[in-house]
């Protein structure tokens, strides 16, 4: 009699809990504004996951260094694309050759960081 009463008294406490848990304000149940001992931000420092995905990636761009109008550009003829180069004086000695451009792409103003410059056959 005293285990049936004791189920009873712990599925009431378990349904009494469950319901204020329900209850609870979404915007209470948001992270807290301060890391709490022992959890990975104060364990491993801060969390640095999305400023890496901000970052650009580094990319191999292949076509021919080619001028137009003052400036030397790399012409991707397989994707019929033309990149602006921000280091024009890398890419003045591969002028009219196939290249290998590595760098980062600034999809906005189609210019390529340029970090290295490689002649390919």
């Amino acid at each position: 009699m005293k285990r049936v009463n004791s189920l009873t008294a712990a599925a009431a406490l378990l349904a009494f809990t469950l319901s204020l848990a329900a209850a609870w304000p979404a915007d209470q149940q948001k992270q807290t504004p301060y890391p709490l001992p022992g959890s990975p931000s104060t364990l491993y420092g801060p969390d640095t996951r999305q400023q890496t995905q901000q970052q650009p990636e580094v990319k191999a761009f292949n076509g021919k260094i080619s001028k137009s109008g003052q400036k030397l550009v790399l012409e991707d003829t397989a994707m019929n694309v033309s990149y602006q180069l921000d280091d024009q004086k890398k890419a003045q000695q591969y002028e009219g050759k196939n290249v290998r451009v590595t760098g980062t792409l600034d999809a906005q103003n189609n210019l390529i960081h340029v970090q290295a410059i490689e002649e390919t056959a």
